[in-house]
């Protein structure tokens, strides 16, 4: 799938993978919660696009299609954009489910 094909470019599947679709999850920092646009996700790393603007270094929570709600912390913004790094790795077969769309919608 996916991210088999990413491994063979990185030789690491826990790494990159492709870019994929742009998709739909809850953000939550604090108090604040709401939906952003999740992109360039990989099994380490993902891209939102919000209405908030984060600062490097904050924790935040980032609840995935089908998925509880998962730490991530900020890595750099720009504007209403920003890449976060999880805490600990979504498995390669989940983000593949996630990507073709094979898991359920957001809580």
């Amino acid at each position: 799938m996916l991210v088999k094909r990413a491994a063979g470019h990185e030789g690491n599947s826990w790494g990159a993978a492709p870019r994929g679709p742009v998709i739909t999850a809850t953000y939550r920092r604090g108090v604040l919660r709401a939906k952003v646009s999740v992109s360039e996700l990989t099994c380490r790393s993902a891209r939102i696009d919000s209405m908030d603007a984060v600062k490097p270094g904050m924790l935040v929570w980032i609840t995935l299609p089908g998925l509880e709600a998962r730490p991530a912390t900020v890595d750099w913004t720009s504007g209403f954009t920003a890449g976060l790094s999880f805490e600990a790795p979504l498995h390669p077969a989940i983000l593949d489910a996630i990507l073709d769309g094979r898991i359920g919608s957001v809580h």
